[in-house]
Protein backbone atom coordinates (compact mmCIF):
# COMPACT_ATOMS: atom_id res chain seq x y z
CA UNK A 1 0.00 0.00 0.00
CA UNK A 2 2.81 2.43 0.91
CA UNK A 3 4.62 1.63 -2.34
CA UNK A 4 1.45 2.39 -4.29
CA UNK A 5 0.99 5.75 -2.50
CA UNK A 6 4.61 6.64 -3.14
CA UNK A 7 4.25 5.75 -6.81
CA UNK A 8 1.08 7.85 -7.13
CA UNK A 9 2.78 10.81 -5.38
CA UNK A 10 5.78 10.58 -7.74
CA UNK A 11 3.49 10.40 -10.79
CA UNK A 12 1.49 13.44 -9.56
CA UNK A 13 4.70 15.39 -8.93
CA UNK A 14 6.05 14.49 -12.37
CA UNK A 15 2.75 15.41 -14.06
CA UNK A 16 2.62 18.79 -12.29
CA UNK A 17 6.23 19.57 -13.26
CA UNK A 18 5.65 18.50 -16.86
CA UNK A 19 2.48 20.62 -17.05
CA UNK A 20 4.31 23.68 -15.71
CA UNK A 21 7.16 23.24 -18.21
CA UNK A 22 4.71 22.78 -21.08
CA UNK A 23 2.80 25.91 -20.05
CA UNK A 24 5.99 27.96 -19.90
CA UNK A 25 7.11 26.60 -23.28
CA UNK A 26 3.72 27.65 -24.70
CA UNK A 27 4.05 31.21 -23.36
CA UNK A 28 1.65 30.72 -20.44
CA UNK A 29 2.40 31.55 -16.82
CA UNK A 30 1.14 29.66 -13.78
CA UNK A 31 -1.43 31.49 -11.66
CA UNK A 32 0.92 31.82 -8.68
CA UNK A 33 3.25 34.05 -10.75
CA UNK A 34 0.52 36.56 -11.60
CA UNK A 35 1.97 39.42 -9.51
CA UNK A 36 4.18 42.17 -10.93
CA UNK A 37 7.32 40.40 -9.75
CA UNK A 38 6.81 37.79 -12.46
CA UNK A 39 6.32 40.27 -15.32
CA UNK A 40 8.37 42.45 -17.61
CA UNK A 41 6.98 45.91 -18.38
CA UNK A 42 4.50 47.74 -16.08
CA UNK A 43 2.43 50.93 -16.36
CA UNK A 44 0.69 52.73 -13.49
CA UNK A 45 -1.98 55.43 -13.20
CA UNK A 46 -2.99 56.63 -9.74
CA UNK A 47 -4.98 59.24 -7.86
CA UNK A 48 -4.37 60.39 -4.30
CA UNK A 49 -5.06 63.05 -1.71
CA UNK A 50 -1.97 64.73 -0.32
CA UNK A 51 -0.96 67.22 2.35
CA UNK A 52 1.82 69.72 1.60
CA UNK A 53 4.08 71.53 4.07
CA UNK A 54 6.99 73.89 3.47
CA UNK A 55 9.87 75.11 5.60
CA UNK A 56 12.33 77.96 4.99
CA UNK A 57 15.94 77.42 6.03
CA UNK A 58 15.61 80.28 8.50
CA UNK A 59 12.59 78.65 10.22
CA UNK A 60 12.57 75.89 12.79
CA UNK A 61 9.21 74.37 11.88
CA UNK A 62 7.02 73.37 8.94
CA UNK A 63 4.26 75.68 7.63
CA UNK A 64 1.21 74.96 5.55
CA UNK A 65 -0.82 71.83 5.83
CA UNK A 66 -2.58 72.41 2.51
CA UNK A 67 -4.51 69.38 1.22
CA UNK A 68 -5.36 68.71 -2.42
CA UNK A 69 -5.67 65.89 -4.97
CA UNK A 70 -2.84 64.52 -7.07
CA UNK A 71 -2.28 62.29 -10.08
CA UNK A 72 0.59 59.82 -10.56
CA UNK A 73 1.81 58.37 -13.87
CA UNK A 74 4.59 55.79 -13.90
CA UNK A 75 6.12 53.07 -16.02
CA UNK A 76 9.08 50.75 -16.05
CA UNK A 77 10.21 47.15 -16.07
CA UNK A 78 11.18 44.31 -13.75
CA UNK A 79 14.95 43.84 -13.65
CA UNK A 80 14.50 40.80 -11.38
CA UNK A 81 11.51 39.01 -9.80
CA UNK A 82 11.93 41.18 -6.66
CA UNK A 83 12.98 44.55 -8.12
CA UNK A 84 11.45 46.91 -10.65
CA UNK A 85 12.92 50.12 -12.03
CA UNK A 86 11.04 52.95 -13.70
CA UNK A 87 10.12 56.61 -13.97
CA UNK A 88 7.35 58.38 -12.05
CA UNK A 89 5.62 61.74 -12.45
CA UNK A 90 3.49 63.00 -9.54
CA UNK A 91 1.39 66.18 -9.93
CA UNK A 92 -0.28 67.79 -6.89
CA UNK A 93 -2.60 70.80 -7.44
CA UNK A 94 -3.99 73.12 -4.75
CA UNK A 95 -6.47 75.82 -5.73
CA UNK A 96 -7.16 78.42 -3.03
CA UNK A 97 -9.06 81.73 -3.07
CA UNK A 98 -5.84 83.78 -2.87
CA UNK A 99 -3.29 81.52 -4.59
CA UNK A 100 -2.89 78.39 -6.69
CA UNK A 101 0.01 75.98 -6.27
CA UNK A 102 1.23 73.07 -8.37
CA UNK A 103 3.92 70.80 -6.91
CA UNK A 104 5.44 68.15 -9.18
CA UNK A 105 7.98 65.37 -8.75
CA UNK A 106 9.71 63.65 -11.67
CA UNK A 107 11.70 60.72 -10.31
CA UNK A 108 13.59 57.55 -11.15
CA UNK A 109 12.05 54.99 -8.79
CA UNK A 110 12.79 51.46 -7.65
CA UNK A 111 10.09 49.07 -6.43
CA UNK A 112 11.32 46.28 -4.12
CA UNK A 113 9.15 43.20 -3.44
CA UNK A 114 10.86 41.50 -0.45
CA UNK A 115 7.96 39.19 0.49
CA UNK A 116 6.61 38.17 -2.90
CA UNK A 117 4.47 39.93 -5.52
CA UNK A 118 1.92 41.59 -3.21
CA UNK A 119 3.80 44.19 -1.09
CA UNK A 120 6.43 46.62 -2.35
CA UNK A 121 8.57 49.43 -0.98
CA UNK A 122 9.44 52.38 -3.21
CA UNK A 123 12.42 54.72 -3.24
CA UNK A 124 13.57 57.27 -5.78
CA UNK A 125 15.53 60.39 -6.71
CA UNK A 126 14.64 63.15 -9.10
CA UNK A 127 13.55 66.74 -9.68
CA UNK A 128 10.92 68.87 -7.98
CA UNK A 129 8.96 71.68 -9.64
CA UNK A 130 7.05 74.29 -7.64
CA UNK A 131 4.64 76.80 -9.22
CA UNK A 132 2.68 79.40 -7.22
CA UNK A 133 0.29 81.90 -8.81
CA UNK A 134 -1.06 84.57 -6.43
CA UNK A 135 -1.82 88.30 -6.24
CA UNK A 136 1.88 89.20 -6.35
CA UNK A 137 2.49 87.30 -9.60
CA UNK A 138 3.77 83.96 -10.82
CA UNK A 139 6.58 82.16 -8.98
CA UNK A 140 8.31 79.03 -10.36
CA UNK A 141 11.21 77.06 -8.94
CA UNK A 142 13.12 73.84 -9.65
CA UNK A 143 14.81 71.70 -7.02
CA UNK A 144 15.96 68.18 -6.22
CA UNK A 145 13.91 65.58 -4.42
CA UNK A 146 13.53 62.10 -3.02
CA UNK A 147 10.50 59.88 -2.76
CA UNK A 148 9.61 56.99 -0.46
CA UNK A 149 6.50 54.86 -0.38
CA UNK A 150 4.82 51.52 -0.08
CA UNK A 151 1.92 49.79 -1.77
CA UNK A 152 -0.09 46.59 -1.79
CA UNK A 153 -0.67 44.89 -5.15
CA UNK A 154 -4.14 43.26 -5.39
CA UNK A 155 -4.71 41.37 -8.69
CA UNK A 156 -8.14 42.01 -10.24
CA UNK A 157 -7.39 40.48 -13.67
CA UNK A 158 -4.55 38.55 -15.29
CA UNK A 159 -2.53 41.68 -16.10
CA UNK A 160 -4.28 44.30 -13.97
CA UNK A 161 -3.88 45.12 -10.29
CA UNK A 162 -5.33 47.70 -7.95
CA UNK A 163 -2.87 49.23 -5.48
CA UNK A 164 -3.63 51.08 -2.26
CA UNK A 165 -0.47 53.14 -1.63
CA UNK A 166 1.20 55.75 0.55
CA UNK A 167 3.84 58.10 -0.92
CA UNK A 168 6.06 60.79 0.55
CA UNK A 169 7.97 63.40 -1.48
CA UNK A 170 10.73 65.62 -0.06
CA UNK A 171 12.12 68.44 -2.20
CA UNK A 172 14.82 71.04 -1.61
CA UNK A 173 15.00 74.35 -3.47
CA UNK A 174 18.31 76.25 -3.48
CA UNK A 175 18.66 79.24 -5.77
CA UNK A 176 21.74 81.45 -6.03
CA UNK A 177 19.55 84.53 -6.50
CA UNK A 178 17.17 83.64 -3.69
CA UNK A 179 17.77 84.94 -0.17
CA UNK A 180 15.78 82.22 1.59
CA UNK A 181 16.04 78.61 0.41
CA UNK A 182 13.30 76.19 1.43
CA UNK A 183 12.02 72.61 1.49
CA UNK A 184 8.70 71.10 0.40
CA UNK A 185 7.13 67.97 1.90
CA UNK A 186 4.15 66.14 0.42
CA UNK A 187 2.58 63.02 1.97
CA UNK A 188 -0.29 61.40 0.13
CA UNK A 189 -2.58 58.39 0.37
CA UNK A 190 -4.22 57.01 -2.74
CA UNK A 191 -4.96 54.15 -5.08
CA UNK A 192 -3.53 53.17 -8.47
CA UNK A 193 -4.19 50.78 -11.33
CA UNK A 194 -1.12 48.86 -12.50
CA UNK A 195 -0.96 47.06 -15.84
CA UNK A 196 1.79 44.42 -15.93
Amino acid sequence: MRATLRSLALIALFAASAGKLAAQRGGLRPVDESGPGGRGVWLLVGVAHGEEHYKFDTDGYWHGGFTAPSVTLAGGGMVSPKFGLGAEWNIWNDYEAESDQRLQALSIVGHWYPFGPWLYFKGGLGLGFNRIDDATGLFTDTGVGTTLGLGVDIPVARRLSIEPRVDAYYQRYNDAGQANDYKERLVQVGVALRYH
